[in-house]
C-alpha cells in the first residue's frame, strides 16, 4: 500500500521568499523614487533661490543725514551680487553698529530683490583735541572720526589735550571730565537747539561753558542735567533783557541760578547777585 504523500514545504519555503523579495522590491522601488523626487525638488529649490532673481538689484535706507545710502551699503557688508535668500541679516546690523557714527540699525529683505536698511545716527556734539588733531565726539562719547578739512559749526572742549598710541575712532570716551562737558551740551541742545550754535568752547577742567564769545559764562557742575538747563533758560532769557554787558550763570548750588553782570563798557564786573529760586 503506497504511503501518504507529504506537503512539499521546503517548496513552499521558498514561494514565500519571492513574495517577500517582491515585495520588498516594490517598497525600494518607492524610496528610491521618493529620494530622487525630494533630491529634484531641492535641486529646483536652490536653483532658484540661487539664480538671478533674488540677487540684491536694490536697496532703501533710510535715517541717515551724515552718511550715504552708499556708504551705509557698505558697512553692512553687502555686495552688489550678494544672494538675499541666505544674507545673514543680524550679522549686517551688527556690522552696521561698529560704524562710529551709526548708534543702531535695523536690516529687513524685501524679496527679490531689495534690501531696506533703517539707521540712526550720531551727530556730532562737540571737538576735542587729541594727538594734536581736532577730533569730533558724539554726546554718548564715540570718538567719530577727525574733523573734516573745512568749516564745522561745533563747540570746543578744551583745557587738556588727550593722546592715544593709534586711531580710537569708534572708541567710547572714559574721562569723567569729558562725560560731565557732553552732558551738560546735550542737555543745553536739547532745551534750545540754538543754544549750541552760540557756544564758543566748554573748559572740560574748570567747568565752564562760554555763549556767545564768551560774553555769556555757564559754570557747571557733573549733574547738570535738562531740569537745570530749562531753569538755566529762563534766567538767561530775563538777564538778556535787562541789556547786561554779559554775565556769569554759576548752576552749582541746586535749584539755584546765581548770576553775576558784567558791564562790557567798564570792562569789569558789576554788582549783585540773581537767582529764580527753587523749581
Amino acid at each position: 500500500m503506497p504511503k501518504a504523500s507529504r506537503p512539499d514545504a521546503p517548496r513552499a519555503r521558498r514561494s514565500g521568499r519571492r513574495r517577500d523579495g517582491a515585495a520588498f522590491g516594490k517598497k525600494l522601488g518607492a524610496a528610491a523614487a521618493v529620494l530622487a523626487a525630494l533630491a529634484l525638488s531641492g535641486y529646483l529649490v536652490y536653483a532658484s533661490v540661487t539664480s538671478e532673481p533674488w540677487r540684491l538689484g536694490g536697496y532703501t535706507v533710510r535715517g541717515m543725514s551724515y552718511l550715504t545710502a552708499r556708504e551705509v551699503l557698505a558697512a553692512a557688508g553687502f555686495e552688489a551680487d550678494d544672494n538675499l535668500f541666505w544674507a545673514d541679516l543680524d550679522k549686517a546690523e551688527r556690522n552696521l553698529c561698529r560704524h562710529p557714527r551709526i548708534r543702531c540699525a535695523k536690516v529687513a529683505r524685501r524679496l527679490p530683490a531689495e534690501v531696506v536698511i533703517a539707521v540712526e545716527e550720531r551727530p556730532a556734539a562737540a571737538a576735542f583735541v587729541l594727538n594734536g588733531e581736532l577730533y569730533k565726539v558724539s554726546s554718548d562719547g564715540v570718538v567719530l572720526g577727525p574733523m573734516a578739512a573745512g568749516y564745522e559749526d561745533l563747540p570746543i572742549l578744551v583745557g587738556a589735550r588727550y593722546r592715544a598710541a593709534r586711531d580710537v575712532s569708534g572708541k567710547k570716551l572714559s574721562r569723567g571730565e569729558l562725560g560731565d562737558a557732553l552732558a551738560t551740551l546735550e542737555a543745553l541742545s536739547r532745551v534750545d537747539p540754538a543754544w549750541a550754535a552760540a557756544i564758543e568752547y566748554v573748559d572740560v577742567n574748570e567747568r565752564v561753558v562760554a555763549l556767545a564769545a564768551g560774553r555769556y559764562v555757564v559754570k557747571y557742575s557733573a549733574n547738570f542735567d535738562e531740569r537745570t538747563a530749562r531753569r538755566l533758560r529762563r534766567v538767561y532769557e530775563a538777564t538778556r533783557a535787562n541789556g547786561h554787558g554779559g554775565a556769569t550763570y554759576d548752576v552749582r548750588f541746586g535749584a539755584d541760578v546765581v548770576v553775576t553782570y558784567r558791564d562790557a563798557r567798564a570792562g569789569g564786573a558789576g554788582g549783585g547777585s540773581a537767582d529764580d529760586g527753587p523749581v
